[in-house]
């Protein structure tokens, strides 16, 4: 397609999305009542942490229940929401080019409906997945297309309830701009959605046996931002044979470095995707409500088991000269000897090299982020209200957030935080009670609406006195009866 063709074909779409819009438009009006704080500042119904394709998706999904009193924030530039232009190395998509992403329901904001007004339909059918960059284009046009309020540059937390003894106390959001585009200050708020992205829970994990040996300038955590141009030349080790680790073995290569180690931990890698099963409507409706005991073990074997990077990332990085995999090589030692890093495996293998990318995943501990760590003791987590049998456990499970059928947090002790149930987790701290829900392309078709309900419910009956009263005290009539020789007559 020429550029103008596409010009054409996306005029065309966005004609089509407002009037789709349109014709879904009922009923109308807003109907949270607006509040104001005692100190004259703006109280908004919704916060949302997170400008990228969860936060985008919630906005969208809110306005649509006519509650549009709300905002994002999002701590990078616009156009940089999220992983896919930030740290995020796949040519393609890990999922399946027909997810209808933050559509809900609406076939004219699919995905497809734009690459194929972008490209045309001829290119939509020879593609294999959706290319990240354009992934991008794709939510950049969407935020544009719904006029969608995010404010970017603009880092939130700790937060705090305004009065810690009531349940429906406000929410303090503090803010700081991270640059021109930042909003600084403190807002309110009666509900906040941390739509904060996979690590929304905690941090990128980088294991104490590297951060503990080599200093700061000698490794990097793989999901972080980072110029592998300065790998030029370099012997480099990749710890972890994830999809991530992958793509940052051939980044690195790509960007002139010399050679790149991956190492394997497991004596082969993992060739079945255990998360493969739960990628449909059954799971993504209903894994919640399965018993808690079958929800642990369920996640435990998922998560244990992981999932093996994509065919094309497989290849791509085995077709580069320098790269090499090394199957069962658990780490043993590391350090420096005579400026070279020295890594020595268990069955005394070792590789010398220059720099080491930690692909190894993240935690969930909620002090080590900004936004809750000032209510991180207040969170119960899974090891606060479940014990696992011996030969289904697994520590790290046990951090994430103990969610009760919606994405609310639970209070660690009943009755010390109850203004918690109006900060919501949706990130993938979910998994173990919810599912694969929270932020994931595929799954934000189920998990957004039943958010949405979750939130609405909450607005609605901490107002529940004034929506019945404006009831019972409706008097608008419908009718007009008019009199006419005695007898009545309705025009």
């Amino acid at each position: 397609m020429t550029g103008s063709d596409a010009e054409n074909g996306l005029t065309a779409l966005e004609q089509r999305v407002r009037d789709d819009l349109d014709l879904m438009n009922h009923p109308v009006g807003e109907w949270v009542p607006p509040r104001t704080h005692p100190s004259g500042n703006h109280v908004y119904d919704v916060v949302i942490i997170g400008g990228g394709q969860a936060g985008l998706s919630i906005l969208f999904a809110l306005a649509r229940e006519n509650v549009t009193n709300t905002i994002a924030f999002d701590r990078n530039p616009e156009g940089h929401e999220g992983p896919w232009m930030t740290f995020a190395r796949m040519a393609l998509l890990r999922t399946n080019k027909n997810i209808t992403g933050p559509a809900l329901g609406f076939p004219s904001l699919t995905p497809r409906a734009w690459y194929s007004a972008k490209y045309g339909k001829a290119a939509w059918h020879a593609l294999a997945r959706i290319p990240r960059p354009d992934w991008q284009d794709y939510l950049n046009w969407y935020r544009r297309v719904l006029d969608l309020p995010v404010r970017n540059e603009t880092e939130v937390g700790p937060l705090k309830p305004e009065h810690p003894d009531d349940a429906h106390s406000l929410i303090k959001v503090p803010l700081r701009a991270v640059g021109p585009a930042g909003r600084q200050g403190t807002v309110y708020a009666r509900e906040v959605i941390l739509a904060n992205g996979i690590d929304g829970c905690g941090t990128w994990y980088i294991p104490d046996t590297i951060t503990d040996n080599l200093p700061a300038s000698r490794y990097v955590q793989a999901s972080t931002e980072f110029d592998f141009s300065t790998l030029r030349s370099k012997r480099v080790t990749v710890v972890g044979a994830n999809a991530t680790g992958f793509d940052a073995a051939t980044a690195a290569l790509e960007s002139g470095a010399e050679s790149v180690d991956l190492l394997v931990r497991r004596t082969e890698i993992p060739k079945v995707n255990a998360h493969r099963p739960l990628d449909s409507n059954a799971w993504h409706r209903h894994f919640a409500d399965l018993d808690v005991a079958t929800r642990w073990r369920l996640m435990v074997h998922v998560m244990r088991n992981n999932q093996p990077p994509p065919q094309d990332s497989f290849d791509r990085a085995h077709e580069l000269p320098g790269f090499r995999m090394h199957e069962g090589f658990a780490i043993h030692s590391m350090g420096l000897e005579n400026d070279e890093i020295v890594i020595r495996s268990d069955k005394d293998e070792t590789i010398r090299s220059d720099f080491v990318i930690a692909a190894t995943g993240f935690i969930c501990d909620f002090t080590r982020r900004i936004e809750t760590s000032a209510i991180a003791d207040q969170i119960a987590v899974w090891r606060d209200r479940y014990d696992p049998p011996d030969d289904v456990d697994w520590k790290p499970m046990g951090s994430y957030p103990w969610l009760e059928g919606g994405f609310a947090f639970q209070e660690k002790e009943p009755g010390s935080a109850p203004w918690l149930q109006h900060i919501y987790c949706f990130s993938l701290g979910t998994k173990p009670s919810l599912g694969l829900t929270g932020g994931s392309a595929s799954s934000i078709r189920h998990a957004v609406p039943r958010l949405i309900q979750d939130v609405t419910r909450r607005l609605f009956l901490a107002d529940a006195a004034h929506h019945v009263e404006a009831l019972l005290g409706h008097d608008l009539p419908d009718l007009t009866v008019q009199q006419t020789s005695g007898r009545q007559k309705t025009p």
